[in-house]
């Protein structure tokens, strides 16, 4: 897919995310930084704190903790935000056994 130009402009050749994918994540042991998938490719992700949590679940880097990061309530989710691979992706939780689910595109 190619995006209209004015005269004198660039073409910009686009490709649109032809893969969509999903999983889930708990954390054993609250405090316990767990990554959200082994290496995995992707464009964009959404971050959905499961409903049945009874605290907070908290999304960041390899330095997110259970008291650090963005925190999510229970049935929450983030903004979909692009980054290249899953791997880079951190969950942390209040407590022990809370998770997420998430979606993301290729």
């Amino acid at each position: 897919m190619s995006l209209a130009k004015k005269r004198g402009e660039t073409e910009v050749n686009v490709s649109m995310p032809d893969t969509i994918g999903d999983g889930s994540k708990d954390v054993t042991t609250a405090g316990t930084r767990v990554q959200l998938s082994s290496t995995q490719e992707c464009r964009f992700v959404n971050i959905f704190a499961k409903a049945g949590n009874t605290g907070n679940i908290f999304v960041g880097g390899a330095t997110v903790s259970s008291s650090s990061g963005m925190v999510l309530e229970q049935a929450r989710s983030t903004d979909w935000f692009n980054i290249d691979d899953l791997s880079k992706v951190y969950i942390d939780s209040a407590n022990d056994g809370d998770g997420c689910q998430y979606a993301y595109v290729v």
